[in-house]
């Protein structure tokens, strides 16, 4: 099994996009899964269910920057490599998916109660968000495997 396909897998057994993505990539850059799973909690739905920028493009996101960002406010050439790399993800990810934001890709305004609900009656989570999760996934490991 690809990492995709365990990132999406994650997402079918109940972990939102962000965690479904750390949780594949946390052991390949160093992090600690259990923590990085928790931290990306809220970043699910959008953040906070919002509709924002899709989980697994946040999720994807903190990878990036796990693996190229820096701790040295100084380094100017790490953070602008980190930068980089976030705004190729985003690109690719619209690209392959016509937008970036939770609420456009899935179709439904989810930061409010009504429209939520018709969204999980619809089946739109199940349906189209592990692929949305194999997506950001396969944009990520492109990216990793660049360097």
């Amino acid at each position: 099994m690809d990492k995709s396909q365990r990132a999406a897998g994650y997402m079918k057994i109940g972990y939102n996009c962000a965690q479904a993505i750390v949780k594949t990539y946390a052991e390949d850059v160093g992090l600690n899964e259990e923590e990085i799973v928790k931290m990306a909690s809220v970043l699910g739905g959008g953040i906070g269910r919002t509709g924002h920028v899709c989980g697994a493009v946040s999720g994807a996101a903190l990878i990036l920057g796990a693996k190229f960002g820096s701790t040295d406010n100084t380094k100017l050439e790490s953070k602008d490599k980190a930068y980089q790399k976030g705004r190729e993800l985003l690109e690719r990810f619209a690209s392959e998916n016509k937008s970036i934001l939770c609420s456009e890709i899935l179709g439904y305004d989810i930061s409010s109660k009504e429209s939520l609900m018709q969204a999980r009656q619809s089946g739109v989570f199940i349906q189209k968000c592990p692929g949305f999760v194999a997506s950001a996934a396969r944009i990520l490991e492109t990216i990793l495997s660049e360097e």
